[in-house]
């Protein structure tokens, strides 16, 4: 018997909360960034690439009327290691791409083809030896890339697995391969 009162109370109480906000006896703020420590030992900064990285929409994939943002790695080219604070769903829509994640050994990615890195996730992406790589890039919010070192010309050909890099990286905070 009380339950429907109840719902009516909070039903009434929507349109009197926006009433104050706008009489000034409430007041909207910003939510407040999170003091959450990286998960990994990079830092916020513009994209970090070996070789020519060129920010390119996907044409063929429309949200809210618009098309969605995508990169073209040329071949041979690719990001530094990086990780994503929210995770990153990366889709091959056209040529050949590679992707690592830290620890594993290097994939390669043919048209159609999907991946997804979760949250703090060290992983880097690009193109193939041969043939430029087109992804269709969705950062999974709260969003934020955390740049860490270049990639090895071992890990990127399939030598390696990424950790004598980060070995060095954390040793020194040089990013830059010789």
């Amino acid at each position: 018997m009380f339950a429907a009162p109840k719902r009516r109370a909070a039903l009434i109480s929507i349109p009197l909360v926006l009433i104050a906000a706008q009489l000034g006896f409430v007041t909207v703020t910003e939510p407040v960034a999170s003091q959450e420590e990286p998960g990994c030992p990079g830092e916020q900064m513009g994209v970090q690439a070996t070789g020519v990285y060129n920010s390119q929409v996907v044409e063929s994939v429309v949200i809210n009327g618009e098309p969605w943002g995508g990169a073209d790695w040329a071949a041979g080219h690719r990001s530094y290691w990086h990780c994503h604070r929210g995770g990153q769903l990366m889709v091959l829509f056209n040529g050949e791409g590679r992707v690592q994640r830290r620890g594993q050994r290097v994939e390669t990615l043919h048209s159609g083809e999907s991946h997804m890195v979760g949250s703090w996730e060290e992983h880097w992406h690009g193109g193939a030896p041969d043939e430029h790589g087109h992804y269709l890039q969705v950062s999974i919010q709260p969003t934020g890339t955390y740049w860490m070192e270049e990639v090895s010309d071992a890990d990127y050909v399939g030598n390696g697995i990424g950790m004598a890099t980060r070995a060095e990286f954390l040793r020194t905070g040089v990013r830059e391969q010789n």
